[in-house]
């Protein structure tokens, strides 16, 4: 797990080793510049031509720093500022300095299309602008980046790519497409939110200091997910009772991929609690779990099934429901029931997520830890905001939903967000090949068969859910690498969870 920062965040770090580390500023950035000499030495060798393109501040600095690193190990680097050199203050005109008087001055677009033009062959160091960045660019900057954009050069960013928003992603009117981002200390928001996820290329993270005793605003990435090996001397009673409580006419695909998925994740022991007109559907086809008949009507739960739930639930570790379940009123009645009753960790999703939009006050009556999946559009129900501002900002929507109803919310998408409102986690694992019905049945279950719980005591729901994104994530680009992206299905990312965890083993 690596750590993330907002900007503000990442500012009272820089702080916090500068006042209480006692690192000095001007060694935090000769260790950024590091952090980007090593990155372009290790991939490029000294013949390649270096050209940084600098802004005023910090991150500007950052790029003389680095280029001075690199002419000292024998590459050929040019330098230019975006703007007067008169300007430069602090460790940036210190860092500058060395270069006076070979820095290019760039004040107008003529010099900007002499200087960039054609750089096929180069690579380009961006410091033009950091994770400070709070207006959108325009003018001579503007024109700078498109010029970068469409140079040819190989594009390495300092920290972000300059026009993206370190918060949110989101592009500042024009943004610099990087092949990849050498960051400091710790990811930013922007660089795993779409689009500056886009924009920011392959991500490598640099220590720059120490970060000792700083726990403001920390979040994480999960770039890497572990899972206990188990003991010798367990049995299906160890690894706890699962329920899932999905499937209605038309739709008991997504509730057997719900209950396949848990029995991947590691469930001791599966119930599937269905519609009675379903059972011996399930029951063909997933031999490995039990079947409970809940009672039904046309199809779907009847409203008469909750005496049907308390005798299903009773010694049940955990609860996975939604998956095919239809919003008729039986269904709604089920997951209301399901939602304030029995004290255990639950994963709702699909259907049961609708059910609860009708009437979230629900929520404050909830027992037991939650979890809600929903992609945008269900957020948008849940929440009553329009998706498109969710979009512009999910990860404080998310946040402030979390803690509004002390849930945790699994915001999935090409980045999927975990959150409590305390804590939070971003997951990139996937792939495109996973828009389609069923994915988030898979994942459901997954969730659920992690938080089962038993002697083991399964993941807390936290955990799990970030856990279960991770994996159905993996599960996911494995499937794409055996079938490709177009044909691969929600079936195919089940059917790859056990490669996936079998390597997660530790």
């Amino acid at each position: 797990m690596r750590f993330v920062l907002r900007k503000n965040d990442m500012q009272a770090l820089d702080k916090h080793m500068i006042e209480k580390c006692h690192i000095p500023s001007i060694v935090l950035m000769e260790n950024a510049a590091f952090g980007m000499t090593s990155v372009i030495s290790q991939r490029f060798d000294k013949t390649t031509k270096i050209i940084a393109v600098c802004g005023a501040g910090n991150n500007g600095g950052d790029g003389f720093a680095a280029a001075r690193q690199l002419e000292a190990k024998g590459y050929e680097v040019k330098v230019c500022l975006v703007g007067k050199t008169d300007a430069l203050k602090g460790d940036a005109a210190t860092n500058a300095a060395f270069f006076k008087p070979r820095i290019t001055e760039i004040e107008n677009e003529d010099t900007a299309k002499e200087l960039l033009s054609d750089l096929s062959g180069y690579v380009v160091i961006d410091a033009v602008f950091g994770v400070g960045l709070s207006r959108d660019i325009t003018g001579l900057y503007a024109q700078v980046i498109k010029l970068i954009n469409a140079s040819g050069a190989y594009v390495v960013a300092c920290d972000i790519a300059s026009g993206i928003d370190a918060d949110t992603g989101a592009v500042r009117g024009i943004a610099v497409r990087a092949n990849e981002t050498v960051t400091f200390q710790c990811a930013k928001p922007g660089h795993l939110l779409f689009p500056g996820r886009d924009y920011t290329g392959g991500l490598t993270i640099k220590e720059i200091g120490v970060s000792r005793g700083f726990t403001q605003g920390l979040m994480g990435y999960a770039d890497k997910v572990s899972l206990k090996r188990r003991s010798a001397d367990m049995h299906k009673g160890s690894y706890g009772k699962l329920v899932c409580i999905a499937g209605s006419q038309g739709f008991s695909g997504a509730g057997i991929m719900c209950v396949s998925a848990a029995l991947r994740a590691g469930a001791g022991l599966v119930t599937a609690g269905v519609p009675a007109c379903l059972q011996s559907v399930f029951s063909a086809c997933m031999p490995e779990s039990i079947t409970f008949a809940l009672d039904d009507f046309s199809g779907s739960l009847s409203e008469s099934c909750t005496d049907g739930l308390n005798k299903l639930m009773d010694g049940k570790t955990a609860l996975a429901a939604g998956p095919g379940l239809s919003t008729s009123e039986g269904a709604a009645a089920a997951v209301q029931h399901l939602v304030t009753h029995y004290d255990i960790r639950k994963v709702f999703d699909a259907d049961a997520l609708n059910i609860i939009a009708q009437d979230t006050g629900i929520l404050a009556q909830k027992k037991g830890d939650i979890v809600l999946t929903p992609h945008a559009k269900e957020f948008s129900r849940l929440s009553g905001i329009p998706i498109e501002e969710i979009k512009q900002d999910p990860l404080t929507h998310a946040q402030a939903f979390a803690k509004r109803y002390g849930v945790i919310l699994l915001l999935k998408g090409a980045t999927t967000i975990v959150t409590d409102g305390e804590r939070t986690v971003f997951v990139t694992a996937g792939t495109p090949g996973m828009a389609r019905g069923g994915s988030g049945d898979v994942l459901t279950g997954v969730i659920g068969g992690l938080m089962c719980g038993g002697r083991e005591g399964g993941k807390e729901a936290f955990e799990a859910a970030v856990a279960g994104a991770y994996i159905c994530g993996k599960a996911g680009e494995a499937a794409a690498r055996d079938l490709g992206e177009l044909s691969m299905t929600a079936m195919d990312t089940l059917s790859h969870i056990a490669e996936v965890t079998k390597e997660m083993m530790v």
